[in-house]
C-alpha cells in the first residue's frame, strides 16, 4: 500500500489525505503547484462500478421506503433522496472510501492537457 504519489508536474508527494480532499476523481489538483491532474488506469473501471452501484442504491432506497412505510406511513411521502441520505449515506461513504483507496493505490496520475 502506497503512502504517497508524486505529482507529475512538481514531483511533490500527494498523500492519501490530499486524495480525500478532492471532491471527485475528475477534479484532481496538485495541492502544491495546482496543476490539473487526471487518472487514466482505474477511472474507466470505477465508472463501470458506478453504473452498477446506482441501481443498487435506488433499489435499496425503495426497499427501505416500502418496509418502513408499513411502520411509519409518513415515510411514503418523503422524497427518496432524503431517505437515501438519512439511512444509506454510511454505505455510500464506504463506497466512496473504497473508490478513493483503489484510485490512490492502483491509479496512474498524468497532467491534464491544456485546452
Amino acid at each position: 500500500m502506497r503512502t504517497s504519489v508524486p505529482c507529475p508536474n512538481c514531483d511533490n508527494a500527494i498523500t492519501l489525505d490530499d486524495f480525500e480532499d478532492f471532491s471527485s476523481p475528475f477534479t484532481i489538483k496538485c495541492p502544491y503547484c495546482k496543476a490539473k491532474l487526471k487518472e487514466t488506469r482505474v477511472t474507466p473501471f470505477l465508472l463501470i462500478g458506478l453504473i452498477i452501484i446506482i441501481p443498487l442504491f435506488i433499489y435499496l432506497t425503495e426497499t427501505i421506503i416500502s418496509l418502513l412505510s408499513g411502520i411509519i406511513p409518513a415515510i411514503g411521502k418523503i422524497p427518496s433522496i432524503f431517505v437515501f441520505i438519512g439511512l444509506l449515506y454510511p454505505l455510500y461513504a464506504f463506497y466512496e472510501r473504497i473508490n478513493g483507496l483503489i484510485l490512490f493505490n492502483k491509479g496512474n496520475l498524468q497532467l491534464k492537457k491544456r485546452q
